[in-house]
């Protein structure tokens, strides 16, 4: 069986993407690679990271609409005064229920 190898230039012309942003993959760990000059990556390699991050339509979760969600006003109001005191401290806001 023989392995079908790309140039970091071909998967960023096959991702749609920069040069950079496929080496930034490769050394994060997200793709893997074989080191060397010029740095290859298999195809195979490649057809599973982007199996791996595609997104179907069919299996994207859909935000709540704002009628689902069932907050008392008493319980918007602390999430909201919460929210302003840790902005006023310099930490990040809550995630709302």
């Amino acid at each position: 069986m023989t392995h079908r190898f790309l140039t970091e230039p071909e998967v960023a012309g096959i991702l749609r993407c920069s040069r950079q942003k496929v080496q930034r993959l490769r050394l994060s760990g997200r793709l893997a690679y074989l080191p060397g000059r010029p740095v290859l990556i298999a195809q195979t390699d490649l057809d599973a990271f982007i199996a791996e991050n595609s997104r179907l339509a069919s299996s994207t979760g859909k935000r709540e609409k704002k009628s689902d969600i069932n907050l008392s006003a008493e319980d918007a109001r602390k999430w909201a005064m919460q929210a302003v005191l840790l902005k006023r401290k310099g930490k990040r806001a809550p995630v709302k229920p």
